[in-house]
């Protein structure tokens, strides 16, 4: 009869503190107790998940009973190691926490504590999850934990720490397992491979250990699903088997992004999630991508760089050279957008939907009014305005016509016009089109800039209002930002509002401008509505 497969994540446990990856700082400390023989009565691990905490406690458990210790370290070899090993000894004792967590299974773990071992040196309990221990199952362990017998020795371990009870706490030795590192991860992995005949390429092993963000264990059975894929393992291959997309698919999408190519990049999206990628996962995984050219964009050291983003100095680079597409705003503003979607995508019949209307926001930052896409816009106004091209307005305002041939309310395309210059410096030809438009939007608008002194020098208009109510109310995100577009609609020409109230000379209210209030955010005031009230 063939003997039952084991998973890989459990054959290739590690048997002694030097198999613990990534966790020297532990693994050594622990070490130099044993070998002194200045051994604590409990103990907490704590760390995310497959970061080794279970697997150095059974070690732990092992070198404190073994007959002979090699500094510090269990032989696994002596009776007592075996046995062990095979579960064949009462004395030490695993529970989960999380499917005993009553006060009941801690009662009757106090009973058992002051019976001497039947064949070890140490009672050992190893308390799996143990936050998810009730506070009466906390309370009856305290005593326990403040005063136990000389040969009882606790374990505890956790992934959320700030559950449990500082009374706990305060009466164990502390010690915090990192995430492992890809790196760390990657060179566990080709051990594995080629001790188990996995043929795999090595930017294949970087995947998956990156898949396993800082888990050992996520990594090894990642591993595992990939190890009947006949032939030699790829990159590519591992995203297919897992169901992620391809990085390159991710900076394809990025690039079509940054040039406003809407259809390209929804065409590419919809082609990832067709061909088996998870759109949560899509999610987590673009938003990666946002996060490592916003940290390109920002970090010069190329060190620090592949510490932080745990990626190889070519990706690196090619990180680097995409970021210049995207200015540091609009990729928070991204990373901003991914995130709402992705929480809302959870609760969707169908999250691709989010995953599109996301990339679309993401593309066209107009179809938010948050502050972060009011940021991403104007950048993309300013590169616009920088090289030289003409931006039309993000939303199309109802204009005001006095030929009586057109319909009212009719949409005017800002090249309908020729443009024109001001009459005067002291006053723009422009204002009683663009107060005949704003009437019938908006008629507290209409009231607010009654009476206003407009002035045109280059491309700004300075609308001085005649109270500081009107100032308050127009000088708002969306009040500057409307009279913004229906300026550039009226002359043909990019335009930019700026309201003012008062001698500035005199100590008077400040001149404010779009680029005021997105730098300012204190002065936000009340924001109209200015498109139909």
């Amino acid at each position: 009869m063939a003997a039952k497969y084991q998973a890989l994540y459990r054959k290739w446990r590690p048997m002694t503190f030097d198999d613990v990856v990534g966790q020297e700082h532990i693994t050594t400390t622990l070490r130099n107790e044993l070998s002194s023989g200045k051994v604590g009565h409990a103990y907490l691990f704590c760390g995310t998940r497959g970061t080794g905490k279970t697997s150095t406690a059974k070690i732990f458990a092992r070198a404190v009973n073994c007959e002979s210790p090699i500094k510090g370290e269990p032989c696994n070899e002596c009776s007592t190691c075996r046995a062990i090993l095979e579960g064949r000894v009462m004395d030490v004792y695993e529970m989960d926490a999380a499917s005993n967590n009553g006060v009941d299974a801690i009662r009757n773990l106090r009973e058992e504590v002051i019976y001497t071992p039947a064949g070890c040196r140490y009672k050992v309990y190893i308390i799996d999850e143990v936050h998810m221990l009730t506070i009466q199952a906390f309370n009856a362990l305290l005593k326990t934990l403040e005063e136990p017998p000389e040969h009882a020795l606790f374990i505890l371990a956790t992934t959320e720490p700030h559950k449990i009870p500082q009374t706990i706490l305060s009466r164990c030795q502390r010690y915090d397992f990192k995430r492992i590192s890809a790196d760390a991860i990657a060179a566990r992995l080709k051990k594995v491979a080629a001790a188990e005949n996995i043929k795999a390429t090595e930017d294949a092993l970087e995947l998956i250990a990156e898949l396993g963000d800082g888990s050992m264990r996520d990594a090894l059975s990642i591993l595992d699903r990939c190890s009947s894929f006949e032939g030699e393992l790829r990159r590519a291959d591992v995203s297919e088997i897992v169901g992620t997309a391809p990085e390159q698919t991710f900076f394809s999408i990025a690039e079509r992004a940054a040039g406003g190519d809407t259809a390209a990049a929804v065409s590419e999206l919809d082609a990832a999630l067709n061909s088996g990628s998870d759109p949560l996962t899509f999610f987590e995984d673009f938003i990666d991508h946002l996060r490592s050219l916003l940290l390109c964009r920002e970090c010069d050291d190329p060190k620090i760089l592949e510490n932080i983003l745990e990626k190889s100095p070519e990706l690196i680079e090619k990180y680097k050279k995409q970021s210049e597409l995207f200015t540091p705003e609009r990729l928070i503003y991204g990373i901003t957008v991914l995130s709402e979607y992705h929480g809302r995508a959870k609760s969707m019949s169908s999250p691709k939907i989010a995953a599109e209307i996301a990339l679309i926001k993401l593309i066209k930052p107009e179809y938010s009014n948050e502050f972060e896409a009011l940021s991403a816009r104007i950048d993309k106004l300013e590169n616009t305005i920088r090289i030289g091209g003409a931006v039309p307005p993000s939303n199309p305002v109802m204009l005001s016509n006095n030929d009586n041939s057109e319909k009212p309310g009719a949409v005017k395309s800002p090249t309908a016009r020729v443009p024109q210059q001001a009459a005067a410096a002291d006053e723009w030809s422009l204002w009683p089109e663009v107060m005949d438009a704003v009437k019938k939007s908006s008629k507290k608008l209409f009231m607010c800039l009654h009476k206003s002194v407009v002035t045109k020098n280059d491309s700004v208009i300075t609308v001085k209002v005649a109270t500081e109510y009107a100032y308050k109310t127009v000088a708002t995100v969306k009040g500057l930002e409307y009279l913004s577009e229906l300026f550039s609609n009226i002359s043909g020409e990019q335009l930019i509002a700026k309201v003012t109230y008062g001698e500035e000379e005199s100590g008077g209210k400040p001149a404010a401008s779009i680029m005021d209030i997105v730098n300012k955010r204190e002065i936000y005031g009340d924001i109209i509505k200015v498109k139909g009230e």
